[in-house]
């Protein structure tokens, strides 16, 4: 059984990382690590985990594997402190303040040889799953261009959050939102070559909570990337924006080849669907394919959500099943360190004017 440590006590660490192991066959969360004791032995109780730490080095100790799930400055020195005790890492994108943190990872866990998972989610999910499946067989033939767009509104109200507070998550937008969109990116059409950016810090943000100034990050992001292939693509990701659903998020992904188009609509409601243009023809709703749907409820987005990263070997199940047989698992701490150095690249071409840039 895979002992697992969990470094982070937000919503995220509740609703992702402890519902996903309740069940494993392979491994169980063991203990728990977070800033605040209370709030750590509070949801500590509610999972049954039996081990409470506020010194992760202390945790770390005591865990086969350890999941990084705290804020963007801490996720470099816990994963390599982990790594450097020869313990499985998951570690939260990005995967530091900027790539020279993260390339310094991904080295040390190749060096140390442990499995490693950077948790790129919403490459798991069904829809693009299908976008995938689709685009590898040739369904629209050779891909020439894609757009995704990324719309929710979480930065809207100008409050302080460590996210938009470079000092504490290297970025804004970017990283958090535009990470999962060029590993999208990379999932789908392949490597990048190119990379270009601008950037706006829309809502001005209040103080840090002691009063002092900061260097507040973008909340709305526009990347055009140039794949190895020849192919092009409009990567959009915004925090500003008034969506109307419940979840006030959206997600928009179209990619246009020589054979047709492939439109996909996920509002994390009820829609979570793909359309399709064959040319010639008009755009109808594609077929969903069973052996990517099989199992999944599919009346609301959060329930295909809960089943797929609480039931199936997505992701965080699927790294544990890996660090149970010693095994490789994707996508790890090198790619995530090539996504960063997409998003660094992107950042330096913001503040060149929106220059294109090679990416190494």
């Amino acid at each position: 059984m895979v002992r697992v440590g969990l470094v982070g006590t937000s919503w995220w660490a509740d609703s992702m990382y402890l519902p996903a192991l309740a069940d494993h066959r392979d491994g169980a969360i063991t203990a728990l690590c977070g800033r605040d004791l209370d709030k750590a032995r509070e949801l500590a109780a509610r999972w049954g985990v039996a081990e409470v730490y506020t010194d992760p080095d202390e945790m770390i100790d005591h865990v086969d594997a350890v999941i990084v799930a705290s804020s963007n400055a801490t996720h470099h020195p816990i994963s390599m402190a982990a790594i450097a005790a020869g313990r499985a890492v998951l570690c939260e994108k990005p995967l530091g303040l900027d790539a020279t943190q993260a390339d310094e990872l991904a080295r040390a866990a190749a060096a140390a040889g442990v499995t490693t998972m950077t948790p790129f989610t919403y490459r798991f999910m069904p829809v693009v799953r299908e976008l995938h499946h689709r685009i590898d067989s040739g369904f629209i033939g050779t891909p020439y261009h894609m757009a995704a767009r990324y719309y929710t509104g979480y930065a809207r109200d100008g409050a302080y959050h460590w996210r938009f507070d470079r000092a504490e998550s290297g970025s804004g937008v970017l990283g958090d939102l535009g990470t999962h969109w060029v590993d999208l990116a990379l999932y789908l059409l392949g490597p990048i070559s190119e990379v270009s950016a601008i950037t706006s810090a829309t809502v001005p943000r209040a103080p840090r909570p002691d009063g002092s100034d900061y260097e507040a990050g973008e909340d709305v992001a526009f990347m055009t990337v140039r794949f190895a292939s020849g192919s092009i693509g409009q990567l959009t990701v915004s925090a500003v924006c008034w969506e109307g659903t419940a979840f006030n998020q959206t997600h928009h992904i179209e990619v246009h080849g020589s054979a047709g188009t492939l439109y996909a609509v996920n509002d994390w409601d009820t829609t979570q669907e793909i359309r399709a243009v064959i040319d010639p023809g008009t755009p109808s709703a594609l077929e969903r394919t069973p052996e990517i749907w099989a199992g999944l409820r599919t009346d609301t987005v959060h329930n295909t959500y809960r089943d797929v990263f609480r039931t199936t070997e997505a992701m965080t199940r699927g790294w544990v099943s890996a660090v149970a047989r010693a095994e490789a698992v994707q996508p790890d701490l090198a790619h995530g360190a090539r996504v960063q150095r997409i998003i660094d690249r992107a950042l330096q071409s913001a503040e060149l004017g929106g220059m294109m840039l090679s990416v190494d």
